[in-house]
């Protein structure tokens, strides 16, 4: 059988198979999208917490996360990368990395505090858009006095001043083009599953299902998914042992103490019903990012979290597999 007349229809008229070869073998050779797995600079110890443990450079950190990562992280606290978005887009270029989403802490439960806080948060905003992010991550704060208080309990006006601040940070996040996800978690104004339900009616604002926190303020994170169905639009990816959290969450175990206690533990080795949220998330069609996000404490610069990351991110490609 010849195979003439099929080359003539190939190459059209014009006779000119180079073009047709130029066209084709990107679309052979075109790498299949990997999974939507970003990392947090809190699992190689950063934070701005007082006090919080050695503070690896954002070189070493970043340069990690290139190498074992799929090319995606958070920003990262205040601080870790510049204040300015076009010092910040030359790393990142350099390291071959984009920002996916970032933090926003905030105090919106008092009326006359939230103007320059929308302020701080519309600034912030700004930041992560020019970078290329897709999505805040608001923690509603508690008063700096209360450190990482549990079960802080807000009068009505004080959820209707919280409730009607995070719809002002949902239009903020709009103008931005980015989405809000509200985090759930200790030490927030907003923790268990009674808030979640209050966030959810009073507002439209989506979630950040953070897995070990949920546990941690005495939460089922299967149970607050099912809860919140439709409304998660960002996913950090933790596991946590039970008890330490218990003793976190009723008998005052110093939080960060209990950090440096391995409180987080690699991923599909807790408590935090890890694979059961994955697999829920992708029965449901959920299409964002998962982020391996689990403080961690260093005494030092000799500290290599590298380990427990590469070992958590191999759980988690094999449930995203």
């Amino acid at each position: 059988m010849s195979l003439a007349p099929a080359i003539r229809r190939l190459i059209g008229p014009t006779g000119n198979l180079c073009a047709v070869i130029a066209r084709t073998i990107p679309r052979l050779t075109r790498k299949k999208p990997g999974p939507r797995i970003a990392l947090s600079p809190a699992s190689w110890g950063v934070s701005d917490a007082p006090g919080w443990g050695h503070q690896l450079e954002p070189e070493r950190v970043l340069s990690e996360a290139a190498a074992v990562g799929e090319g995606a992280i958070e920003a990262g606290p205040p601080g870790f990368l510049p204040d300015r978005s076009d010092q910040v887009k030359p790393i990142l270029k350099q390291h071959r990395l984009r920002v996916v989403a970032g933090p926003a802490h905030a105090i919106l439960h008092h009326h006359d505090i939230g103007g320059p806080e929308l302020a701080h948060i519309d600034g912030q905003a700004s930041w992560l858009a020019a970078l290329g992010a897709e999505t805040l991550i608001l923690s509603a704060m508690a008063p700096k006095t209360a450190g990482f208080a549990h079960g802080i309990v807000l009068s009505s006006m004080g959820w209707a001043h919280l409730l009607h601040l995070i719809g002002s940070v949902q239009h903020v996040c709009s103008r931005h083009k980015l989405r809000l996800a509200v985090q759930p978690r200790y030490g927030s104004m907003i923790q268990g599953p009674g808030d979640i339900e209050r966030l959810l009616v009073g507002t439209e604002a989506g979630l950040c299902l953070d897995t070990g926190h949920l546990v941690l303020v005495g939460a089922d994170p299967v149970e607050v998914l099912e809860l919140a169905a439709g409304r998660i639009q960002h996913v950090h990816l933790n596991d946590i042992d039970g008890s330490l959290a218990l003793q976190v969450r009723e008998y005052g175990l110093d939080y960060a103490e209990a950090v440096s206690g391995d409180l987080f533990k690699p991923l599909g080795t807790g408590d935090a019903s890890v694979d059961r949220v994955v697999e829920t998330l992708r029965h449901a069609g959920y299409r964002g990012w998962y982020t391996l996000d689990q403080d961690t404490r260093l005494p030092s610069a000799e500290d290599r979290p590298l380990g427990t990351i590469s070992r958590s991110l191999q759980h988690l490609r094999k449930l995203l597999a």
